[in-house]
């Protein structure tokens, strides 16, 4: 057999790419930090020069494709922490209303951290800081909460780090969407009654915990982030679960009847590992058609990694 040089290092870029989020979560959890290898790249390439009038003029061509793999790779399953600069006056925004009926509910966080929760209180609650002197920007009416992160360029490393803690009743019915980028949110939304759920993470981690909650249909974007979701034993739901260049782990509640149509491409995916066994081009827990309540599932995965995992072994 005779190999094509040509192809050789985009083969090699791809194996490693995949085989670091798979051997991530089958315990190689040091592979998260593979990202701190960059420099090899610099290396690879210098090597390229080097070697590039001898017959191991190929290897730096690898190495380089290796070290990519394994950057790109360990992204997938977590971030590297990014400094989001401030050193401003420290703005706090601090507002409560309430909701009439129905209504909906926009989150959109650049740079910091959220925390998102439910209370008896009928009233909405927002207090959101920001480090860099961009005040965060909150508009509501009676069918509207929306909070936004304030700054002048989108793209400036001084826009401040954002600490947002909102908590949202559990008397009215919710349309939620949230959209995380470059920072770390994390949902925990007992006994909340969404009538849909949309999470986009871009460069982050998103922690959702739907145990308890009232969900009709969710629908989670992971792109080069990590996302760790939750569901809950006693909704019946429909989800649309995607991962481009990202990670996302499912933790599955006993009792919950889940079925899964997948679709991937160049990426590592586990769904055995929480009991789903593959049937009729569908995995389903066992004792699907007998649960209580069911979830029905699609997964899309592009470079990118999913793992089911049963309840017991969530973290």
């Amino acid at each position: 057999m005779r190999v094509d040089r040509g192809r050789l290092n985009w083969g090699v870029f791809f194996i490693v790419l995949g085989l670091v989020p798979l051997a991530y979560y089958r315990g190689a959890s040091g592979l998260g930090e593979a990202w701190r290898l960059w420099p090899l790249i610099i290396v690879g390439i210098g090597l390229t020069f080097l070697l590039s009038r001898t017959r191991a003029f190929f290897v730096g061509g690898t190495v380089v494709a290796i070290c990519i793999g394994l950057v790109f790779g360990s992204l997938l399953t977590v971030r590297p922490n990014i400094s989001c600069g401030g050193g401003g006056t420290t703005q706090n925004v601090v507002q409560s209303g309430s909701f009439d009926g129905e209504s909906a509910v926009d989150l959109n966080l650049e740079c910091g951290s959220a925390t998102i929760t439910t209370t008896t209180d009928p009233q909405w609650h927002v207090q959101a800081g920001n480090a860099g002197g961009n005040a965060s920007r909150v508009t509501s009416t009676a069918q509207l909460l929306r909070v936004d992160t304030a700054s002048s360029d989108r793209w400036s490393i001084n826009r401040g780090t954002n600490d947002w803690q909102i908590q949202l009743p559990q008397s009215n019915r919710l349309s939620l969407t949230s959209s995380t980028d470059m920072a770390d949110s994390t949902f925990r939304l007992a006994s909340a009654n969404l009538s849909s759920a949309t999470f986009t993470l871009n460069l982050g981690s998103l922690h959702v915990d739907l145990t308890g909650a009232k969900t009709d249909s969710l629908r989670v974007s992971t792109n080069l982030g990590a996302t760790y979701l939750t569901l809950d034993a006693a909704s019946d739901l429909t989800g649309n679960l995607s991962t481009n260049l990202g990670s996302l782990r499912v933790c599955l509640p006993e009792g919950l009847g889940v079925q899964v149509t997948a679709n991937h491409n160049l990426s590592s995916t586990d769904f055995s590992g929480a009991g789903l066994v593959a049937g009729g081009g569908v995995w389903q827990t066992p004792g699907f058609d007998r649960a209580a309540h069911k979830a029905y599932l699609t997964a899309s995965t592009s470079l990118g990694s999913i793992k089911f995992e049963s309840a017991g072994g969530c973290q």
